[in-house]
């Protein structure tokens, strides 16, 4: 790898683009970077299926802590572990001190404890946290950066997939592109890493039971690798993931653009959630200015309520529906191609026969009561997430939280 590492090799990846695309599959490379003899990864095919995100306990979760960062996602922290399960596992990737200053002169770590000290007093939450050090600068984003493959009986590890390296100008993405090699490394015996030949994020993807969600975003960031169109990306996320797939939209504009989870989750029972602009236009009034700003441009956002943008997420619904989804709509305030008011891009547990989701919220008490009530409709206890500052920067916390191993889903 960079920095001096040896870099990881391609040994499978996409050939041939030429009228077609031929794919060729087998052992995809291994990632990580024990110093040690390295444990041998699963032969031919990636171990386990990709972690359905609708069900199951959260038994252990991975989430980036950015000190300098820290302001914008404290609240969302303090909602979402403050009210985690006390048997659920914490790894929280830390950028090591000349990544991340600041602080007053503490560490990163130091930092990270004073912060887990503030949600949990009693120390517990701490002590059931393992604090992984990371080259920085790093990003808060910790759920787009790998794809999770539960464990098999003769394979007991844990898969973390990650797409191709992004290009080295994005400082950022480049350094959390490297933390699934370092927590695989800290932990050889629970986790090794794999590459697709695909450019993606995580959030590109929704996998209830045995299903993969994808859309045609994901053909858009692969057009360049051979992926013409919708069909031969359903041809090969399948032989991928040895999961069916089902596509969203056709061709680009199609569904609302950036990450699914900024316009719908699949959850438990066949249910879908699509976001509603209208119902959201209802709620906030229309023209909508927040006050918050756009960080790519500085300009203040302004919701986007048009004919084009609430078609895309119609068109999401109706291709869900066709599929067999039982779609239910969810008040939505859309604003920019990557900025979405989504109560769709939350964390969801089920455990003990309790359905537990934790949804964003905005600090908007008509818009967040009435997205509440849908979830509770569905039998759903919703942990309430404060994400009012993060959703300009393109997510809230279900990109902060990437769940690394759940449990099967229990009757009481």
């Amino acid at each position: 790898m960079a920095e001096g590492k040896r870099r990881i090799s391609v040994v499978q990846a996409l050939v041939g683009v030429a009228l077609g695309l031929a794919v060729a599959l087998g052992v995809l490379r291994l990632a990580s970077r024990s110093k040690g003899p390295p444990l041998p990864a699963p032969a031919v095919k990636l171990a386990g299926g990709v972690l359905r995100e609708d069900s199951g306990s959260l038994d252990e979760i991975l989430v980036h802590y950015v000190p300098r960062l820290e302001p914008l996602v404290a609240d969302a922290y303090a909602d979402f572990l403050g009210k985690l399960d006390p048997s659920t596992r914490v790894v929280v990737v830390v950028p090591e001190p000349e990544g991340d200053g600041g602080g007053g002169g503490a560490t990163p770590r130091e930092q990270l404890g004073r912060l887990l000290a503030r949600i949990d007093p009693s120390g517990a939450l701490a002590a059931r946290t393992r604090v992984v050090d990371v080259a920085g600068p790093i990003s808060v984003w910790s759920k787009d950066r790998a794809l999770v493959l539960a464990p098999e009986a003769d394979s007991p590890r844990t898969g973390l997939v990650i797409p191709v390296p992004p290009d080295p100008k994005w400082r950022e993405r480049a350094n959390d592109w490297r933390t699934l090699s370092r927590v695989a490394e800290s932990m050889p015996d629970r986790f090794y890493v794999r590459e697709l030949p695909l450019a993606f994020d995580a959030g590109d993807f929704d996998v209830a039971g045995g299903t993969v969600l994808v859309d045609d975003n994901l053909v858009t960031k692969n057009r360049s690798r051979g992926v013409a169109n919708v069909d031969e990306l359903r041809r090969l996320v399948g032989d991928l993931l040895a999961r069916p797939v089902q596509v969203l939209g056709a061709v680009d504009g199609d569904v609302p653009r950036h990450h699914m989870s900024m316009y719908m989750a699949a959850l438990d029972g066949g249910v879908a959630l699509v976001g509603d602009p209208r119902a959201g236009k209802v709620l906030v009034g229309d023209p909508y200015v927040p006050g918050e700003s756009d960080p790519d441009t500085g300009e203040p956002l302004r919701a986007d309520f048009s004919d084009a943008m609430v078609a895309r997420f119609d068109r999401a619904a109706a291709d869900l529906t066709a599929a067999g989804w039982r779609v239910v709509r969810i008040p939505e305030v859309p604003f920019l191609d990557k900025t979405y008011m989504a109560y769709t891009n939350g964390v969801y547990e089920t455990r003990g026969g309790v359905k537990t989701a934790w949804m964003p919220t905005f600090d908007l008490p008509a818009l967040d009561a009435q997205a509440r009530a849908v979830y509770e409709s569905l039998g759903w206890q919703v942990h309430p997430v404060r994400a009012r500052g993060l959703y300009p920067l393109h997510g809230t916390i279900g990109c902060l939280v990437n769940v690394l191993a759940r449990g099967a889903p229990r009757s009481p």
